[in-house]
């Protein structure tokens, strides 16, 4: 895969559709892109609450290229397992 921010999507959304793709916990997930499983709860939740006050949360442009990778390596192991069968 080659980078290229111009498709950045930071929603919700499409943040929640890689980690389905992906297909392992947020924590697994976050220790394999360099962030906390917390980061990955504020990214799917949109926004974080602190001493009441909510602030909107978005993924960076790295943190979706980096899901983007791991949903391709599941989706050609998946591939990979099927083949084997």
């Amino acid at each position: 895969m080659t980078p290229n921010a111009e498709r950045y999507n930071p929603s919700t959304d499409y943040a929640d559709k890689l980690i389905t793709r992906i297909g392992q916990t947020p924590a697994w997930i976050a220790k394999r892109i360099g962030v906390t499983d917390k980061r990955i709860r504020y990214i799917l939740d949109g926004e974080r609450t602190v001493k009441g006050e909510s602030t909107p949360i978005q993924m960076t442009y790295p943190e979706q290229f980096a899901l983007e990778c791991l949903a391709a390596e599941a989706k050609a192991q998946k591939k990979q397992a099927a083949a084997a069968e």
